[in-house]
């Protein structure tokens, strides 16, 4: 993995975490070029989803959490003012909030949804449904663009932008992997300021998160309208900008 920073004269850290089967550059770069005036940003660029690194393959999501957490202690002394961490990109911001090492003053998930995770008892049936879901996922990723916008509530053309098609099978095939079992690090939410946004087309993610707050799972939730799956850092950059200043000042 790599990353990629901007705006390094500023005091004022933003590390964004992306999406699965996303690319950053150049979807990204409307956010970044108006972030950068006033913050560092940090891009991590996952293993397997990254045009400088073709031959590279993505594992999991602790191993990318690794990497950015080691990063935050070898660049930034252990200390980051903002986590930003879009869908799967919230799952990573987790797993980095659980090292011990790192202090992160807000953290906001956006698009943060909730999955069921399989777990199998024959490994003849792990076997089976590793094969079959990757193999619809590498479909729906690489000529059935359309469904996945339906589903998201986005364009085609969004989608299209957005996601990384030159993506190996194994890539696909290992991420497919690391689902089976996993536990989600939902306590990790308290040891930040935490925040979760929504687009108006997530309103059944939205229910699953506020399910959280039940079982002692603190942060601030907040809805747009005519926003789609991970469709905010893209829709109005500065209206963004504004809003993750007021999360950081606990003006939200």
């Amino acid at each position: 993995m790599k990353f990629f920073e901007f705006g390094k004269e500023n005091d004022r850290t933003l590390m964004i975490e992306c999406g699965y089967l996303a690319k950053w550059y150049p979807g990204l770069m409307p956010f970044i070029d108006e972030a950068k005036k006033k913050y560092h940003v940090i891009i991590q660029a996952y293993d397997g989803f990254n045009d400088d690194e073709p031959d590279k393959v993505f594992h999991s999501i602790k191993d990318e959490a690794q990497s950015a957490a080691d990063f935050i202690v070898d660049k930034l002394g252990g200390k980051l003012d903002i986590l930003y961490g879009i869908s799967l990109g919230g799952m990573v911001s987790n797993e980095i909030l659980m090292d011990e090492r790192i202090k992160v003053h807000t953290f906001i998930a956006d698009g943060y949804t909730i999955m069921p995770m399989p777990t199998f008892k024959s490994e003849k049936v792990e076997k089976f449904y590793i094969k079959a879901y990757s193999s619809i996922i590498y479909s729906v990723l690489t000529k059935h663009q359309g469904i996945l916008a339906t589903i998201l509530g986005r364009t085609k053309e969004s989608i299209s932008e957005s996601l990384y098609t030159n993506v190996k099978k194994e890539s696909i095939r290992n991420s497919v992997i690391m689902e089976i079992g996993y536990k989600y690090k939902f306590e990790s939410f308290n040891k930040t300021d935490s925040y979760i946004f929504h687009g108006s087309a997530e309103r059944t993610a939205a229910r699953k998160v506020h399910k959280l707050k039940k079982n002692g799972i603190h942060f601030c939730h907040k809805m747009f309208r005519n926003i789609g799956h991970a469709e905010l850092i893209h829709k109005n950059p500065r209206a963004l900008i504004r809003l993750i200043d007021k999360a950081y000042n606990g003006e939200l």
